[in-house]
């Protein structure tokens, strides 16, 4: 993360905002090392982050729009790690450098449960948590601002989606689906290889899943 010191050219209202919601994103993740997130009350979290009910209602409509703020924040983190990646870099490749990413994420704890439950019930595109200039500003520096419309709108599916049409061009991908259904299939391979390594750990599931891009 970025320094407050990064902040000083916007205004004290933008600037207590970034600090009201990132204060109690990390109070939950902070209480989600004790305990799970069904057993965290909004009450629990106004308490550790000190601030009362009204102040948090103002920044997340329910206990859950953290998870989709941090989703926000996450999928841009992605997208830029992305955009590094070597152009020789095979599909499966990329995949188990995903699937790494994954599970090294510990800011949020079980991340994967958490996304995999996100998008069994919300769905990536309907989530309407936004980051605002001055977060874009505090978590990733180096973002032009005629681009955060572009990240307020992304998706992981969407990464997926160019990601699986790139392999598909390149021929590693022999499967007879569209970029959309195959993008659906890389989400249900990182949710099934997390499944199947905490069910036995004598094998990396992920590239038994592998196979199907072949089928």
């Amino acid at each position: 993360m970025m320094m407050y010191q990064s902040l000083e050219n916007f205004s004290l209202r933008k600037i207590n905002y970034v600090k009201t919601r990132t204060t109690i994103l990390k109070t939950t993740a902070n209480l989600l090392k004790q305990k799970e997130f069904a057993d965290i009350t909004v009450d629990e979290i106004c308490q550790k982050a000190q601030i009362s009910r009204g102040t948090f209602f103002n920044y997340f409509s329910t206990k859950e729009h953290i998870f989709h703020y941090f989703m926000r924040i996450f999928t841009v983190k992605i997208a830029l790690r992305m955009q590094k990646w070597d152009e020789d870099m095979s599909f499966e490749e990329k995949l188990s450098t995903i699937y790494k990413w994954f599970l090294e994420e510990k800011e949020y704890s079980n991340f994967i449960g958490s996304y995999i439950n996100f998008i069994l019930a919300v769905g990536e595109e309907a989530n309407e948590m936004k980051l605002i200039d001055a977060e874009f500003v505090y978590f990733f520096g180096n973002i032009k601002e005629e681009e955060y419309p572009y990240y307020n709108e992304l998706t992981l599916n969407k990464l997926f989606v160019e990601m699986c049409k790139t392999a598909k061009g390149k021929g590693e991908i022999t499967l007879d689906y569209d970029e959309k259904e195959l993008s659906s299939l890389v989400v249900g391979e990182i949710a099934g290889a997390y499944l199947s390594d905490h069910i036995s750990t004598k094998e990396e599931h992920l590239q038994v899943f592998n196979r199907i891009w072949r089928l």
